[in-house]
């Protein structure tokens, strides 16, 4: 078996070099990392760090999503007002995917992760949401019997679609006259709306499942054509949130600061606390990974200096091995040496004492912060990136991390460092700034470092 990349922790290389000799025959394992291999991954493993910033930003998307569905619900049925307790067990929101991953630049997988452990994070018996997968939010139907007021009459869900649904067929965009129109000048009415509002408007017990049947029910009856919205605008997270989570996030008829037309986090001190509380676990995440990747190198490093005395014997019996003399495991030096690192490694201890013999060279070194002439290129870089930044369209955003806004100098730094460092990011793709001639200009420095830099420059400012 033969590695030609440097795999991103010990983990990874021992699972997959016990590939080798499954079929019961000898086999080798053999490693051809480059050292490019090593700044790489050393890069790649910064790839989920979040800012303080991002994670705000999700919650209070989660705030305005429990606000919404509060307000679905008649407030007597809600909130007994009284004694500010909540009358609901749990309520259903759906967290359009794409929006939230334009206004918080936080990855898909991320928004997953940040979800999950809202799921396990409540001290209490019961957690604050529960993730019940990805559902297509949007609907939209086509009226083919009877209006929407008649169909009121006779369907119980037509009452709910007519409180959050907007009518299609009106939009300028369809003109006015029939041929304009086209096929909506035949029907009743062409209405769009959510899947789980929906949900909630026809009553607290009641999921999304059951409006898509009786969707379907009214469809097969031909009263109305359906149409789900499967694209990545209409994908959205289906969460289940319980009274903690409700708790947590309804804002209780505060309203958020605004500055300059750009809303500012503007969080409670327990949803505030849990925000920090994420932003830890996941450097902590980070530092793990980074960690897992200096480990691998080093083991590398220091078993490829090593050499094997091929005037005598290849393999010699290995002493520690209990195994029968005739049917002994024999083993490399390089193999001997690989073994006692890799255990060191999984025991917490220091690796082999000659390990400092054959010291790993420093391939990333910090950013030198201390030199004018390296401190003012970086400037003109960052520059030139926040011009170009400050042109996409989620800078126009409402409510999202806007890299020009002195509320988010945490992203701002972030965002930055990480296209620097050639890290792939939804505002940043891969494939939109590969060509870019900042595009991981600065990955042979350290990537906390670069962060600091940049930080630096704009205090320097």
């Amino acid at each position: 078996m033969i590695h030609l990349c440097l795999p991103p922790s010990p983990e990874h290389y021992l699972q997959e070099i016990g590939r080798a000799g499954r079929d019961g025959r000898a086999a080798k394992a053999i490693a051809l990392p480059l050292e490019e291999e090593f700044v790489s991954r050393h890069s790649l493993a910064h790839s989920d760090r979040l800012s303080h910033n991002q994670l705000e930003i999700v919650f209070m998307r989660l705030q305005t999503l429990v606000d919404e569905a509060l307000n679905d619900i008649p407030p007597e049925a809600c909130v007994d007002l009284n004694a500010d307790r909540l009358l609901v067990d749990d309520i259903h929101v759906a967290m359009p995917v794409t929006q939230t991953v334009d206004s918080s630049d936080c990855k898909e997988e991320s928004i997953e992760t940040i979800c999950s452990l809202l799921e396990e994070e409540s001290q209490s018996s019961t957690s604050y949401l529960s993730v019940e997968g990805y559902l297509p939010d949007a609907a939209i139907i086509t009226l083919k019997k009877r209006s929407l007021d008649k169909l009121e009459k006779l369907e119980h869900i037509a009452q709910s679609i007519a409180k959050c649904c907007v009518r299609m067929d009106t939009q300028t965009e369809h003109g006015g006259t029939a041929m304009e129109k086209g096929f909506y000048a035949y029907s009743f009415g062409t209405y769009k709306f959510s899947i789980v509002r929906c949900a909630r408007c026809m009553g607290p017990n009641t999921e999304p499942r059951h409006v898509y049947a009786a969707l379907r029910r009214l469809q097969e009856n031909g009263e109305l054509e359906l149409v789900l919205d499967t694209t990545a605008n209409g994908r959205a997270l289906h969460l289940k949130m319980k009274q903690d989570g409700i708790h947590l996030f309804r804002t209780k008829g505060k309203q958020d600061l605004a500055c300059q037309g750009v809303q500012s986090p503007a969080l409670g001190d327990d949803a505030g606390a849990i925000v920090a509380k994420l932003s830890n676990q996941f450097s902590a995440k980070e530092k793990v990974g980074v960690d897992k990747v200096e480990s691998i190198y080093e083991i590398m490093h220091h078993v490829s200096m090593q050499h094997d005395n091929i005037n005598e014997l290849d393999y010699e019996l290995d002493a520690d091995d209990d195994t029968n003399e005739e049917e002994g495991v024999k083993k490399s030096h390089r193999l001997k040496v690989f073994q006692k690192m890799v255990q060191a490694y999984f025991s917490n201890e220091s690796p082999a004492q000659d390990l400092s013999t054959n010291k790993a060279p420093e391939v990333i070194k910090n950013f030198p912060m201390n030199k004018a002439r390296h401190m003012s290129c970086l400037s003109s870089d960052v520059s030139l990136l926040m011009q170009v930044l400050s042109l996409r369209r989620q800078e126009q955003m409402p409510m999202a991390v806007h890299i020009n806004h002195p509320n988010f100098a945490d992203y701002r730094d972030l965002c930055l460092a990480k296209i620097l460092h050639s890290i792939d990011a939804p505002r940043a793709p891969i494939l939109s700034w590969y060509s870019h001639q900042l595009w991981g200009k600065y990955r042979n420095y350290s990537f906390s470092s670069v962060v600091n830099a940049i930080k630096k420059t704009f205090d320097n400012a």
